[in-house]
């Protein structure tokens, strides 16, 4: 139990309590004065402010003993003593499309900026621009700040500190490269080194690989999980195989999805080795990705380089459609019907839409739908867009918008449908069940636990995408009076190092 401090009243109460009791015990008994300004009152308040000046330092090193209630400083020298480093914060890194004279280089002076419209300043990483014959050019930008609010949306306009000559004064962001992560906070920090200390790393164990793959910061490292005796692929006749003594495979994770559609949790290539964090391990490079000459194998000696392999964990696409029943003032703005309505023409920034209606749909306009954008610009595939005035084309049932007011992420595709008041509550909330899924478990025969993946399922993420779960969260958001999930049409569990990430999310009314 921590040390708990008193206040100056309860110290001096105290004492004053107690010079009472000694003076009634007395013979002859005697009565000591302690009303307030008294001589015992102004003796014993002195003392007290003394003891309580004495107390505040040993109530915090009282919390201080272990990192859960530990203060920052603190928290920093359990990570220095146990060797479980602070997470870095991550500058964002991004394409902008910047503009000028068509078939023209440009030279981009060194320190050149653009900025965000919050200060936020993003340097350029080349020192020149060609343009095409379109006028445009591709420019690699890094923020000069760390954090996840360095991260920008794609086509979001950045503005030039100062332009190179004969440059448009903007650049729009076309393509993200790394996502901008926050230092580790004291709270996470702590919750590692208590996981080291509950697992104790032990000369190659499980818990010494999580660790070793955590400290490694020249990637984009998040979760990391450790399959015991796992067999490196390709290295031996058989390879893949389970319970084979001395082999261990890991694989690792980059940041969640989130509502980025850059990130798919994966570090590279789904499933590609990372040679990088194995020449980490080996010692040929330090923590942070750079060429030693005197760095620590962490390896054991009696293990082969073969027989271990860290993996970027591999991904599955699902995508997730659900009928939803909304209370009135989160209702879908209408429905299509079938087939729904499908895009006559559209550009990335423009949609023409026609749908098959049998009355006149003028009171429909100003409602919003769900335009399929597709995944690789807009996570989830669908974009919410609000319908400008309808043409109603007399009894023939065709109808057509123009969105062209409406910024897209990415020209449109396939069909529209309509939209509930409460979309960006449902996106976010199944958004969060995938990044909170983690890689599956292993698939050989019974009997043999050890070679779950670490940490297990019984402390760390799930692994298998339940319908049942996905339609509770939806039914929990407010504005939604029941869901039912009819994508994917059974429960998903993946493989061995793989884990479910998210196509496209579309919620269709009843």
């Amino acid at each position: 139990m921590a040390f708990a401090g008193q206040t100056v009243d309860e110290i001096t109460d105290t004492i004053l309590g107690y010079w009472q009791a000694e003076y009634a015990a007395a013979t002859p008994a005697r009565v000591l004065l302690i009303s307030r300004g008294s001589d015992a009152w102004m003796w014993a308040r002195g003392l007290a402010v003394i003891i309580q000046g004495l107390s505040a330092p040993a109530e915090q090193n009282s919390h201080d003993i272990l990192p859960d209630e530990a203060s920052d400083a603190a928290v920093e020298r359990f990570g220095n003593v146990y060797g479980v480093p602070r997470r870095p914060g991550v500058a964002a890194q991004f394409t902008v499309v910047v503009t000028g004279s068509p078939a023209t280089v440009y030279a981009i002076p060194f320190g050149s900026t653009l900025s965000w419209t919050d200060g936020t300043l993003y340097q350029a990483l080349g020192t020149s621009a060609t343009t095409d014959v379109s006028g445009n050019a591709n420019l690699d930008v890094e923020s000069t700040t760390l954090g996840a609010s360095t991260t920008r949306d794609v086509t979001d306009v950045l503005t030039w500190q100062s332009a190179p000559s004969g440059m448009g004064p903007n650049g729009t962001v076309s393509a993200l490269i790394t996502t901008g992560a926050d230092t580790e906070s004291y709270g996470d920090w702590a919750q590692r080194i208590i996981g080291r200390l509950q697992e104790r790393p032990a000369s190659g164990n499980r818990a010494d690989w999580k660790a070793w793959c955590e400290a490694f910061t020249g990637l984009d490292i998040r979760q990391v999980w450790v399959y015991p005796l796992l067999q490196p692929p390709a290295t031996y006749p058989g390879a893949g195989t389970e319970n084979v003594l001395g082999c261990v495979t890991v694989v690792c994770a980059g940041p969640a999805q989130g509502d980025n559609p850059e990130n798919s949790r994966s570090i590279g290539a789904s499933g590609a080795s990372l040679d990088t964090v194995k020449a980490y391990i080996e010692g040929l490079i330090n923590a942070e990705g750079l060429v030693v000459t005197d760095g620590e194998q962490l390896r054991p000696v009696t293990m082969a380089t073969a027989d271990y392999t860290v993996e970027a964990i591999a991904t599955v696409t699902q995508n997730v459609q659900a009928t939803l029943v909304c209370n009135t003032a989160n209702r879908f703005s209408f429905n299509f019907g079938s087939p729904p309505a499908i895009h006559a023409s559209s550009t990335a920034f423009s949609l023409v839409a026609t749908g098959d209606f049998t009355v006149d749909p003028t009171n429909l306009t100003s409602l919003a739908v769900l335009v399929n954008v597709g995944t690789s610009a807009y996570r989830g595939g669908y974009y919410r867009v609000v319908l400008p005035a309808g043409v109603y084309n007399g009894g023939t049932g065709l109808t057509t918008w123009d969105l062209t007011a409406t910024p897209l992420p990415a020209a449109p595709s396939g069909s529209i449908y309509g939209a509930p008041g409460c979309w960006g509550s449902l996106r976010l909330a199944v958004f969060d069940y995938f990044d909170a899924l983690g890689p599956g478990i292993n698939s050989g025969p019974p009997g043999f636990t050890e070679i779950d993946r670490f940490p297990s399922e019984d402390s760390d993420a799930r692994s298998t995408l339940y319908r049942a779960a996905l339609q509770g969260i939806m039914a929990n958001v407010p504005g939604v009076l029941s869901a039912t999930v009819t994508a994917p049409a059974s429960d998903q569990t993946p493989n061995q190092k793989t884990v479910e990430v998210l196509g496209t999310f579309l919620v269709i009314g009843a």
